[in-house]
């Protein structure tokens, strides 16, 4: 009897909680599996700072590679590699055995050319010689003078000076060597305060933003946290074969430290429209990139609507967008990776 009153009370338990089960069943509200639940994040207007950071080189604005103008065997040298020479210093000099017999070989001919010049002007004088004679006569002699006014100028240029005040990078040819004409001496490097430029190579985007005159902040790795100023002095008309940059150059505003060719530097310029206006939206929102445009997703009507965007820059955690965010006001961030075109979508506050 005992074993019988407790299985009625389990079928009765039972019973009942089935059926609360099948009331829960029916009350409740059907889920919908097609609505994507997502957040959205607004679209947020600022100005940024049109900064350009590239990497340069120092270099000297002045070179000079000086040479004899004749050939010869090179008689003396007068410096050596890293001296300081001043504008017009005598470097070296040619050997004027053959040059010197060049000058008094012309100043013989020029002799020559004027007794005859006078015999034939005594011929002329006494009818014996002709008006074509006196004409050959006197052209031999301006021949002659132009010959030993070359050989004398050749003279003159047989001793190299320098073209500029610095310092020698090189001695090219040395005493008791021979020179060509035109084949350089030395390789001499302006070192004046006004002599010194930065060297770097831009993207050609970068290079259609960079205008002559932009100002420029120059950190050296020798001087750690001394910043130069400078402004751009030069764009390059012709991008380097093989990279595909373009070249600029930036004269320093002061040169009060030690510096030498071949010191990096980094290089902020600031163009001349440093601020502009641009919106932006968190990297989240950003679907997918490709060569400077960008997908993501707004809703509208309760849908997702993928719209093309053209990025400027990463700003950390914001994307810079120049275009495609015209009337937006709210982009989708979380959840947008999962969305393709006219997804029902809600939004989580």
């Amino acid at each position: 009897m005992k074993n019988f009153f407790l299985l009625f009370c389990l079928t009765s338990v039972l019973v009942y909680c089935n059926k609360k089960t099948t009331e829960q069943a029916v009350n409740a509200k059907p889920v919908n599996l097609n609505v994507f639940k997502v957040r959205v994040a607004p679209v947020q207007g600022s100005e940024t700072n049109n900064t350009i950071r590239v990497t340069g080189i120092l270099v000297s604005d002045k070179e000079s590679k000086p040479a004899f103008k004749t050939g010869g065997v090179i008689d003396r040298t007068y410096y050596k590699e890293g001296d300081k020479v001043s504008q017009g210093a005598l470097l070296a000099k040619l050997n004027l055995a053959e040059i010197q017999a060049q000058v008094q070989q012309a100043q013989m001919a020029v002799d020559k050319t004027l007794r005859d010049l006078n015999r034939v002007k005594n011929l002329f004088a006494d009818s014996v010689a002709t008006l074509e004679q006196l004409q050959n006569g006197q052209t031999a002699y301006d021949m002659a003078k132009q010959t030993l006014g070359i050989a004398e100028f050749n003279k003159s240029y047989s001793e190299v000076r320098s073209p500029i005040s610095g310092t020698i990078i090189k001695e090219i040819l040395r005493q008791g060597e021979i020179a060509g004409p035109g084949m350089p001496i030395y390789a001499i490097m302006g070192t004046g305060r006004q002599d010194w430029k930065i060297k770097a190579a831009v993207s050609d985007k970068e290079w259609a933003q960079i205008k002559k005159g932009d100002k420029a902040d120059i950190l050296f790795e020798a001087y750690p946290g001394l910043k130069l100023t400078g402004e751009v002095d030069h764009l390059a008309d012709i991008s380097n074969p093989g990279t595909a940059t373009l070249d600029i150059e930036i004269k320093l505003n002061q040169q009060d430290k030690k510096l030498a060719a071949g010191l990096l530097s980094t290089i902020e310029i600031k163009t001349i429209s440093t601020k502009q206006p641009m919106r932006s939206i968190p990297v989240e929102a950003l679907v997918s990139s490709n060569d400077g445009k960008g997908v993501i997703y707004i809703v509208e009507d309760g849908k997702a609507v993928k719209k093309t965007i053209s990025i400027d820059k990463i700003l950390g955690s914001q994307v810079a967008v120049s275009s495609g965010l015209e009337n937006i006001n709210e982009v989708i961030t979380a959840g947008a990776v999962y969305l393709e075109e006219g997804n029902k979508v809600e939004i989580i506050k």
